[in-house]
């Protein structure tokens, strides 16, 4: 298995043609048949089929994909590292959700490429259960998180901060207007709920289950933003951290409810695979949100300012 092979193999997943491959790559298209062929009697499957005028991965081929990523980035670390060992540059991958990435890591992405220009930042956004599968299989480099603490057997998680947790209704919702707003208030009103996966959800799905109350009707919205909007509007109640929602807390458009049992927490972890290589790129990210932490004060509240 050649390193060439492996790199005709990716660009032909991703452009679906051999001829575009071998425009892409400046190959003979005899010459991108022959990598191809090569590499499926080595592995003795069938990597790729055609389907109608596209080139379709095979069910052992998306499964080779991930890997052959791995492997060219890799090997491109690798020689940017070695050339030049104590210098921050490649490529940093991020996983976070939605609600971190758009209102907590702006201002730490900001710090981070005003200190290493030379470093490529990749922010992808998915829920929790998606970050613990992309780290382990190398997807992204790190995660930032929030959630309750994470104990998982093969993966680091460092504390950064705690974030509140409110009930959230329009002033006008018939909610607001109560002294104390206990969970069978909730059988009444309509509970909006953020996508399958996430945090937030879960908790509130369990604070339904552990009170056996059952929502009058049930909204989902896999946008913050989207739920705001619908919290506003009057259309339901929800749970998000007090961090998405300070903007509107200020303007009066939103009102936290005078919740009668604890509500949880969360925490804000970078997240990593144990046996993860810290590169000189991942060791300044890490710095970076240490030095922005301790800036901060104690990690009581919030990530950043």
């Amino acid at each position: 298995m050649e390193l060439r092979q492996l790199k005709t193999f990716v660009t032909i997943a991703k452009q679906g043609s051999f001829v575009q491959t071998a425009d892409a790559l400046g190959y003979a298209q005899s010459t991108i048949t022959n990598h191809i062929q090569n590499l499926e009697n080595e592995m003795g499957v069938r990597l790729f089929e055609r389907l109608g005028h596209r080139i379709c991965l095979t069910a052992q081929g998306k499964a080779l994909l991930s890997y052959a990523e791995q492997v060219i980035k890799l090997t491109s670390e690798a020689g940017k590292v070695i050339a030049n060992p104590d210098v921050p540059q490649g490529v940093l991958t991020i996983g976070t959700n939605e609600s971190l990435g758009t209102y907590r890591l702006p201002t730490l992405l900001q710090a981070y490429r005003k200190a290493y220009p030379k470093v490529e930042m990749v922010l992808k956004f998915v829920n929790c259960d998606a970050i613990y599968d992309d780290i382990r299989n190398n997807r992204i480099d790190v995660g930032v998180i929030i959630n309750n603490k994470v104990w998982e057997y093969d993966l680091i998680a460092e504390d950064i901060s705690r974030e509140q947790m409110l009930f959230l209704a329009a002033p006008n919702h018939p909610l607001a207007q109560k002294e104390k707003v206990r969970p069978y208030d909730l059988a009444e009103i309509c509970v909006i709920l953020t996508e399958p996966g996430c945090s937030y959800r879960l908790t509130l799905e369990k604070f339904l289950k552990d009170f056996r109350t059952t929502p009058q009707s049930i909204l989902e919205a896999s946008s913050i933003e989207t739920i705001k909007q619908l919290i506003m509007l009057g259309l339901g109640i929800s749970m998000l951290p007090r961090f998405t929602v300070e903007k509107e807390l200020a303007e009066g458009q939103i009102q936290p409810l005078r919740w009668d049992e604890p509500i949880p927490n969360y925490t804000v972890q970078l997240l990593y695979h144990k046996d993860k290589w810290i590169s000189p790129t991942l060791q300044a990210f890490f710095q970076v949100v240490r030095t922005r932490q301790t800036d901060d004060g104690p990690a009581t509240h919030q990530l950043y300012p």
